[in-house]
């Protein structure tokens, strides 16, 4: 008998194809995680290679996360009708296809298409992963599954990737960092082809898709991407276009989630009304904060390592595997963590994982110089690590905590929606911030360069020094900006312990594996609360 004909019948599907399916979520998002993360590393090098400013590099960043975003919202409403077999496989292949598409770019404009389509093939992997392993997995199991998938992508994509990158735009090329994806999303793709159910428990929907609401989506995303990427470039409002992208992005904006909401509309795309759950809706705007900080953070660390410490792309790496060395320690030790959780509560928890990125951020910008020794930006790189590894798993459960099993998928949509549109506007943000504070001291630099008397310091300024001065002057105006960029992100992290009260109060409860399972020996195990991450 086909075991695939058997898949969608059950609750929980075999062994042997939970085994594979969850392996080759792993690897699918591994992948996604090996080009995000890498691609941080190498932006100084795509930058010369598609002759374009590191303003328009970082645009490969924030299209991606738009075209994420966008599918995320999607994914549901997607698998519902395609089937998730079909839907995933074709994702892996579409994620191959738009990897060697980026390869093969040799200028920006194609490059970009080409990561528009690997975010949104990219975006069906993260939110599918959970409602799989919500809908397919014991509750007593869940916490097992979750822990083998973060462990195994943050390998991939967090401590692999970075060094990877790097040693590969030195000694080889950039383009192989794409490359090198391909192989893993087609066996991935091969894996969802031969194991994945066609259709998990709870997770059919039987309404028509709702075109209006896929229109007014796309439009206002699209239209808000673009006024978020060309802004700085067309001095903002004083361009016509800029204005005209403005108020079509708004105006989508606002009518997508007046459209959700009328009763009218029988068959909405995403469910807002999940967000009257008070957990839901303080980890949304909570989510979309810290996408700002996680993709932010990613951004601008290697910057601040390539432009102003002058480090090579596998130096880079090497300093950034730190932090994912960090990240991965801090899932590792989740288990032994859960009555520590149980006892404080998600609020208190994510309070602390604020507090480490505040230190982090604080700390990087009262160190950093010209010629910061990288000793001395391990630890705040550490903590930042851990920030990452405690705080997503944390803010996710504060999501779902009273989401029943049925309601996952499309929950899950409108959180992890969210948070990716977050990340396009931290990496927006801090682009523009660089920009503008770099403009700043630079001219401060110089007015208080040239307000002094040089000669009775016994200096002159003349065509044989003039280069050098000018570029000293830049190098330390880039120093102060990066301060300022650190000091920022450690100042919205401490915003968002404001909005830790809306989450709810009551505690992440522990019971003890023998109620959950069949097993006689003891473990800890997570509540049905805590298992719904």
């Amino acid at each position: 008998m086909n075991i695939l004909a058997t898949l969608s019948k059950p609750r929980h599907q075999s062994k042997i194809a939970g085994a594979a399916t969850l392996f080759a979520f792993t690897l699918a998002t591994g992948m996604e995680q090996w080009t995000g993360n890498g691609l941080s590393v190498i932006l100084t090098d795509i930058t010369g290679a598609l002759g374009s400013s590191a303003d328009e590099a970082s645009w490969a960043v924030t299209l991606y996360s738009t075209g994420f975003a966008t599918s995320v919202a999607l994914t549901h409403r997607m698998a519902s009708l395609l089937g998730n077999r079909r839907l995933l496989s074709f994702a892996c292949l579409l994620y191959a296809i738009a990897s060697l598409g980026c390869a093969g770019s040799t200028t920006l404009g194609p490059f970009l298409v080409f990561r528009v389509i690997q975010g949104f093939a990219g975006g069906v992997f993260l939110a599918r992963t959970l409602v799989f392993i919500t809908h397919q997995y014991p509750r007593s199991e869940r916490a097992l599954g979750l822990r083998i998938y973060a462990v195994g992508f943050f390998i991939l994509g967090r401590f692999a990737a970075p060094i990877a990158a790097g040693w590969l735009a030195d000694f080889v090329s950039w383009r192989l960092l794409f490359v090198g994806a391909v192989p893993g999303m087609l066996i991935a793709g091969a894996v969802f082809d031969r194991y994945a159910a066609k259709h998990w428990s709870e997770d059919v929907e039987e309404h028509k898709p709702d075109l209006l609401g896929i229109g007014l989506l796309l439009t206002g995303v699209a239209a808000f991407q673009a006024v978020l990427s060309r802004g700085e470039i067309d001095d903002w409002f004083g361009s016509n276009r800029i204005v005209v992208l403005a108020v079509v992005g708004i105006a989508c904006n606002l009518l997508f989630p007046a459209w959700q909401l009328v009763p009218a509309n029988r068959k909405p795309l995403l469910n807002l009304r999940f967000l009257h759950d008070r957990g839901l809706m303080a980890a949304t705007v909570l989510g979309t904060v810290l996408g700002m900080q996680l993709a932010g953070s990613l951004y601008v660390l290697p910057q601040y390592l390539r432009r102003v410490e002058s480090h090579s792309a596998l130096q880079t790496g090497v300093l950034m595997s730190i932090s994912g060395i960090s990240g991965i320690a801090m899932l590792a030790v989740v288990p032994h963590m859960a009555r520590l959780i149980g006892r404080l509560g998600g609020k208190t928890v994510m309070a602390f994982a604020l507090f480490v990125q505040m230190l982090s951020m604080g700390w990087l910008g009262y160190i950093i110089t010209g010629d910061t020794p990288d000793r001395q930006l391990w630890l705040p790189l550490l903590l930042n690590g851990m920030f990452v590894g405690i705080s997503v798993p944390t803010l996710a459960l504060a999501a779902f905590i009273r989401m029943e099993d049925a309601q996952a998928s499309s929950a899950r949509a409108i959180y992890y929606g969210a948070r990716q549109l977050g990340a396009s506007l931290g990496v927006t943000f801090v682009v523009a911030l660089i920009d503008r504070r770099a403009t700043l001291h630079s001219s401060r630099l110089i007015e208080s360069l040239f307000s002094r008397n040089l000669s009775t310091l016994g200096v002159t300024i003349d065509s044989s020094n003039a280069g050098r001065v000018a570029a000293l002057v830049s190098k330390q105006s880039l120093v102060l900006t990066f301060a300022d960029v650190f000091y920022v992100m450690a100042a919205v992290a401490a915003v968002m312990l404001l909005f830790l009260p809306l989450l709810p109060s009551a505690p992440m409860a522990v019971v003890p594996a023998e109620s959950a399972s069949t097993e006689t020996r003891p473990q800890m195990t997570l509540s049905p609360i805590e298992s719904n991450v």
